[in-house]
């Protein structure tokens, strides 16, 4: 009897010791973990040259974006999904299709009559003529072909906020 008193005292002392450690740890990697928030271009920015072919065939070029709104969609993207519901005002949407086009065209028809798309790869010249990486959702809103504001969500890019 004295046995398994001397058992489970061992167990109960092993249990809260790993207890403790797994708390240390957790409590560790908690300090450890920084958000990432991903880079945004940053406001008075030119926007760089490009030249792109939209869904429709007609060429859209850096030099018509004098007063717009730019979205980088995926149509991977949880968050994407969400804005592209939302885009009610004339928008130019790259559409990074991430190497399955079939997806991305399926995709960008749900995006609504006020919204241009063009479909790019990742690394793609327009992403570098933002300096918008490819990070999506991006949204840009531009003025004088310089950037006005810049944001995740459309909030951050409503007139309001462009400079």
């Amino acid at each position: 009897m004295s046995f398994l008193v001397a058992v489970v005292a061992v167990l109960a002392v092993l249990t809260v010791l790993n207890l403790l450690l797994s708390s240390a740890i957790v409590r560790m990697l908690k300090e450890q973990r920084r958000p990432v928030t991903p880079a945004l271009p940053a406001v008075g920015t030119e926007v760089g040259a490009f030249e792109v072919t939209d869904a429709g065939g007609l060429t859209v070029t850096d030099r018509e974006l004098d007063d717009a709104l730019v979205a980088f969609l995926s149509p991977t993207c949880g968050p994407c999904r969400r804005i592209a519901a939302q885009l009610t005002e004339p928008t130019v949407a790259f559409v990074l299709d991430g190497g399955d086009r079939d997806k991305a065209v399926e995709y960008a028809a749900g995006l609504g009559p006020s919204v241009r798309v063009a479909f790019v790869g990742d690394r793609s010249p327009v992403s570098a003529a933002f300096t918008a990486g490819d990070v999506t959702p991006t949204l840009i809103r531009v003025r004088d072909r310089r950037i006005a504001a810049a944001g995740h969500d459309l909030d951050a890019v409503r007139p309001q906020h462009a400079r």
